[in-house]
């Protein structure tokens, strides 16, 4: 009997820290969802779209403010990016104006056209260019509709996703441009393209991505 005393207190022991971690996590997740605790005693129905979310940029590290428009305004890993609140319905509109430009007589504003529209097609975060008003240059500006009430869980984690997939398509336009701009005319493979910070020639780039 002294022996099975025995047995089951050292194994209580070992079980002892890691159970203690279990609890340790719950308190911090516990902790992390407390706002929305609050919400749904208190505010719930009450608290405005705006309001949730400039909340829920505070605490991913953002200083949100609101422009004239009523637009909150934050920064995001150095990009710029505004959200536009729908109080009636829930919805909020991010963007994210002006990622990047490109020369109106850039010879890869044809691919550039073409590549965005590729990728428009099934990519979550829509992304549309429009003329500079000096006509000089065409932004590149991407978008995103989506859901937000205090219902959808965890808001952190899912306004972190839909920032960070912004910066995903980003990459992929950039990558399909380059894989347009990799199959050239006979005439066109010495010409040089610009994209984004590249620069290649024609050649250059269909080599470098086979």
């Amino acid at each position: 009997m002294h022996d099975i005393t025995l047995l089951i207190a050292v194994i209580a022991l070992a079980l002892w820290p890691p159970l203690f971690l279990v609890i340790y996590l719950l308190y911090l997740h516990r902790k992390k969802n407390a706002h929305l605790r609050d919400l749904t005693k208190n505010e719930l129905e009450n608290i405005s779209t705006q309001e949730l979310v400039t909340r829920t940029l505070k605490r991913l590290g953002c200083q949100p403010t609101v422009n004239e428009d009523g637009h909150i305004c934050f920064k995001y890993q150095g990009d710029d990016f505004y959200i536009a609140a729908e109080e009636d319905h829930r919805f909020i509109m991010i963007w994210n104006p002006w990622w990047a430009t490109i020369s109106a007589d850039n010879d890869a504003l044809p691919y550039m056209k073409e590549g965005i529209n590729a990728v428009n097609a099934n990519s979550l975060v829509t992304t549309v260019y429009t003329m500079g008003e000096d006509e000089k240059e065409v932004g590149l500006h991407s978008r995103c509709h989506t859901v937000f009430t205090p219902y959808e869980g965890e808001l952190d984690e899912v306004l972190q996703a839909l920032l960070e997939q912004f910066f995903t398509t980003h990459e992929v336009i950039k990558e399909t441009i380059q894989q347009l701009c990799a199959a050239p005319t006979e005439n066109e493979k010495q010409e040089r393209v610009k994209v984004k910070g590249f620069s290649y020639t024609q050649k250059e780039k269909a080599e470098q991505i086979a």
